[in-house]
């Protein structure tokens, strides 16, 4: 087991980069400022992109340390630049965008876990120290594994109802300081359900909401305990989220097709069991009946 000086070595070295965009990416934050981590708080929303952090190498170099741990915020080029000035950039991140695999391990052809467990294991946060910060290490670890696998990697983990009933608690505590306008936007998430149409095997919902909608539809299906039904969302967006469509609760072969088949701003997530495109940027622009006749549905 590793001591406490050299725990506190590990993170001495290192700033933790991270956006506040989920519950995820906010129990990194409390917990690498509970082990005392310098911590620079990204604002950007979910879509981040390195390149959208314009002063971070300088501020990076005026902060001195020799690592940066970046929290699902890619950016390859930026990277290198960032490596340039001899810092060494530490990815922690479980998603693929484009062309561009942050989900398997090179090292082990293995899926990663969750960036909440990968954060976890780099800086040694152990269970006993999680408790002495007045957290449960189980209900943290359930954070990260619902954000990777949702509610089937729960109960596959081992995760008693009562146990989920503490994840999603916690959850729940945590995207209500996220968004002000939660409930607001969980009301406009179940009306959007109640108008979803069945496609094939497929559930497909349509939103004239914005594109933080796709978070709290998918949380209306685990209310309604349809979390695991394959589900087509088409959300027009508004302000800063542009229009997304996403493909949910599917296997890799289905995944894999949609990413062969069209091209635009893609990404998978869940753990490799989610697709999606974002409309906001790339020339390319990925339409419903894209997705449709991919999917075999028109």
């Amino acid at each position: 087991m590793i001591n406490k000086s050299e725990k506190e070595k590990i993170r001495s070295r290192a700033v933790v980069l991270c956006p506040d965009n989920d519950a995820e990416a906010h129990l990194i934050l409390k917990l690498a400022n509970k082990a005392g981590m310098t911590i620079i708080r990204s604002l950007q929303p979910h879509g981040a992109k390195l390149e959208k952090e314009p002063k971070l190498i300088k501020e990076l170099l005026k902060i001195g340390k020799p690592e940066v741990w970046i929290v699902e915020i890619p950016g390859p080029d930026k990277e290198k630049e960032i490596e340039e000035n001899s810092i060494k950039v530490v990815v922690i991140d479980h998603h693929t965008y484009k062309d561009m695999d942050r989900l398997i391990d090179p090292k082990t052809g293995e899926k990663k876990p969750s960036s909440l467990e990968q954060f976890l294991i780099l800086a040694q946060i152990d269970d006993d120290e999680m408790k002495l910060w007045g957290f449960d290490p189980r209900t943290v670890r359930g954070i990260g594994i619902s954000d990777a696998l949702y509610v089937h990697g729960l109960r596959q983990s081992g995760y008693s109802d009562e146990e989920l009933k503490k994840v999603y608690k916690l959850e729940l505590e945590i995207n209500k300081v996220i968004y002000p306008d939660y409930e607001e936007l969980l009301k406009l998430a179940e009306k959007d359900w109640e108008n979803r149409k069945e496609l094939g095997d497929y559930l497909l919902i349509k939103s004239t909401n914005d594109g933080r909608i796709r978070k709290f539809i998918s949380e209306v299906s685990i209310l309604k305990g349809e979390d695991n039904k394959p589900m087509i969302l088409q959300v027009i967006g508004a302000g800063d989220y542009g229009e997304k469509i996403s493909v949910q609760n599917v296997d890799s072969k289905i995944i894999d097709k949609l990413n062969k088949n069209i091209k635009g701003n893609t990404f998978t997530f869940g753990s490799g069991r989610c697709w999606g495109a974002n409309n906001k940027e790339g020339e390319e622009k990925v339409t419903l009946d894209d997705v449709l006749n991919v999917l075999e549905l028109k």
